[in-house]
C-alpha cells in the first residue's frame, strides 16, 4: 500500500500514467472537440441557410452571436457549480445538455432562426465549462506534467474546428443540415461513458472531508491502494464555497481576465480574417484559400503540443508570454507585408502562419494557466470566470475589427486590403496585452503541486488579513 502525507499530492512521484488517467485525457479531450464541433457547426450550416432562409445581417448576428452570450453565463455557473457539487457533474452535466439542444437543433422549423438562437444560447452555456473540464485533469495527474498533459487535451479539443470544415464540405451536401445537426448529440456517449467510468476529482473530496471516497479516487487512477494522510482538510460541514470568494484573489482575478481576453480576442480575429485574406492578397481561390488554413491548423496542433511542454519546462508566464508577443509582433508583420509596405505582399502567408502558430502555442498554455491559479477551494469559480472572460474576448474580436474597418457588420466585418494594417495592429495590440500580463503581473506554478499551492494562497490570505487587522488597529 502506498502511503501519502498529509499535504503532499497522490501523483506527485508518478512518472508514468496509469491506464485509467490516459483514458481520461481521452475522454475529456474527445468531449471538449465535440463540444466544439457543435460550436463551429452553426457557421458551416448557416452558409447553407442564408440565402434560403433570406437571412439579413441582423438575424445571421443573433444567431451566431447567441453561443458567445450563454457562454458568458456558462463560465459562471459551471464553475460555481463545480465547486458546489463537484468536477465530474459538471463534466457530465454539460455535455448531455449540450447533445440534448444540439438534436433539438435538428427540429428547428424551416426560417426558424429565433428557436435557433435560443438553442445556441444554450449550446454555449455548456462549452462555458471547458475549464472547469480541465481542472478535473489537473487533480487527477502528476503536478510535474501538469502543462504539457494538459497541452494534449487542448491539441485534441481544436479536432472540433476539422469536424466543423469536414462538415462544411462533406456531410452537409451529403446527408443535410438536420441529420448533420443531430450527430452533434454524440457528447452524450462520452457523458455517459464519464458517468460510469470516471470518479470525482480526490482533490474536491479531499476538500469536503469525504477523505474515504478520495482515498478509492486516487486508488483508481493510480490503479494502486493508498493510505492518504491528509489530516488538515476542511470537515465535511465546511461552509459551501461562494463564486464571490474568487475576488479574494485579486492577482489571478486580474491575470486570468487580462490574458484570456486579450489572447482570444487576438486569436478569434485571425481565425476569422485569415481565409479572406489570404484569397485577396495571395489572390488564391476560397477553396485554395482552405486549404492553407488546414496547413495552419496542424501547425498550431504542434505548436501547443510544444508550448505545453515548454510551460513545464521553463514556466508558464516566459513561455505564455514569449509565444503571445512573438504572435504580436508577426500580426503586425502581417499587416504591412499584405498591405505591400514590407517585402512583398505574396509572403503574407509566413508572418500570418507565425502569428498564427505562436497565439495557438500561447492558447495551449492559458488552458493550463486559468485552471491552476486558483486554490482547490475555488478553482472551479475561478476556471468559470476565465472562460467567461475568454467568452467575452471572442465578442471583442469580431466588435473591435468591425470598429476598425468602418463595417456595419459587428459579427463578420468584411475583410479588405485598405483596413489590413489598422485590423492588424489592433490584433497585435490585443496579443500585447495578453503577453505582458503573463511577463509582468501573472503566477508561477510550474512543478508546484496543488497542495502547495492552496498553502501559498492560504498564507497570502493570511497576510492580507494581518494587514488589514494592523491598519484597523493603528486607525483606532
Amino acid at each position: 500500500m502506498q502511503l501519502i502525507q498529509s499535504g503532499q499530492s497522490p501523483f506527485q512521484d508518478q512518472s508514468v500514467l496509469s491506464r485509467n488517467q490516459r483514458m481520461l485525457l481521452v475522454l475529456i479531450g474527445v468531449g471538449s472537440m465535440l463540444e466544439f464541433w457543435d460550436a463551429y457547426l452553426i457557421g458551416f450550416i448557416m452558409a447553407f441557410l442564408v440565402k434560403p432562409w433570406g437571412m439579413t445581417y441582423g438575424m445571421m448576428g443573433t444567431v451566431l452571436l447567441a453561443s458567445g452570450a450563454g457562454a458568458v453565463v456558462g463560465g459562471g455557473v459551471w464553475g460555481m457549480l463545480a465547486d458546489r457539487i463537484g468536477r465530474k457533474p459538471v463534466f457530465v452535466g454539460s455535455l448531455l445538455l449540450l447533445a440534448a439542444m444540439s438534436l433539438g437543433l435538428a427540429f428547428t422549423p424551416t426560417g426558424g432562426w429565433i428557436y435557433m438562437a435560443v438553442l445556441r444560447v444554450v449550446i454555449g452555456f455548456c462549452t462555458g465549462g471547458y475549464f472547469v473540464q480541465i481542472a478535473l485533469v489537473h487533480e487527477f495527474i502528476p503536478p510535474r506534467r501538469r502543462a504539457a498533459l494538459t497541452g494534449v487535451v487542448s491539441a485534441i479539443t481544436t479536432g472540433g474546428l476539422f469536424l466543423g470544415a469536414f462538415s462544411g464540405a462533406f456531410l452537409i451536401p451529403a446527408i443535410g443540415w438536420r441529420f448533420t445537426f443531430a450527430l452533434g448529440a454524440a457528447p452524450a456517449i462520452i457523458a455517459l461513458i464519464g458517468a460510469f467510468y470516471v470518479p470525482e476529482s480526490p482533490r474536491w473530496l479531499s476538500l469536503q472531508g469525504r477523505r474515504e471516497e478520495a482515498r478509492r479516487s486516487v486508488k483508481w487512477a493510480l490503479g494502486t491502494d493508498v493510505e492518504w494522510r491528509d489530516a488538515d482538510t476542511p470537515v465535511r460541514n465546511a461552509p459551501v464555497a461562494r463564486w464571490s470568494e474568487i475576488f479574494g484573489y485579486p492577482r489571478s482575478v486580474l491575470t486570468a481576465a487580462l490574458v484570456n481576453v486579450g489572447l482570444i480576442s487576438g486569436y478569434y480575429g485571425i481565425v476569422m480574417w485569415a481565409p479572406t485574406l489570404l484569397a485577396q492578397v495571395l489572390q488564391v481561390t476560397p477553396v485554395d484559400a482552405s486549404r492553407f488554413m488546414i496547413g495552419f491548423s496542424v501547425c498550431g496542433i504542434v505548436s501547443r503540443l510544444v508550448a505545453a511542454n515548454l510551460a513545464d519546462r521553463i514556466g508558464r508566464r516566459r513561455t505564455g508570454g514569449y509565444f503571445a508577443l512573438a504572435a504580436a509582433v508577426a500580426a503586425l508583420a502581417a499587416g504591412y507585408v499584405g498591405h505591400g509596405d514590407l517585402l512583398t505582399p505574396s509572403l503574407f502567408w509566413l508572418p500570418l502562419l507565425l502569428a498564427f502558430v505562436f497565439a495557438d502555442g500561447s492558447f495551449s498554455v492559458c488552458a493550463v494557466y486559468s485552471t491552476e491559479i486558483w486554490p482547490s477551494r475555488v478553482r472551479g469559480s475561478g476556471a468559470g470566470f476565465a472562460g467567461l472572460t475568454g467568452s467575452i474576448g471572442k465578442m471583442i474580436g469580431p466588435v473591435g475589427l468591425a470598429l476598425v474597418a468602418g463595417s456595419s457588420n459587428m459579427v463578420m466585418p468584411a475583410a479588405t486590403l485598405g483596413v489590413i494594417v489598422p485590423a492588424f495592429q489592433f490584433l497585435a495590440l490585443c496579443l500585447l496585452l495578453c503577453g505582458v500580463t503573463y511577463l509582468f503581473i501573472g503566477i508561477e506554478a510550474r512543478g508546484k503541486t496543488l497542495e502547495s499551492l492552496d498553502d501559498n494562497f492560504a498564507q497570502q490570505r493570511e497576510g492580507v488579513r494581518g494587514m488589514q487587522s494592523a491598519n484597523d488597529h493603528t486607525g483606532s
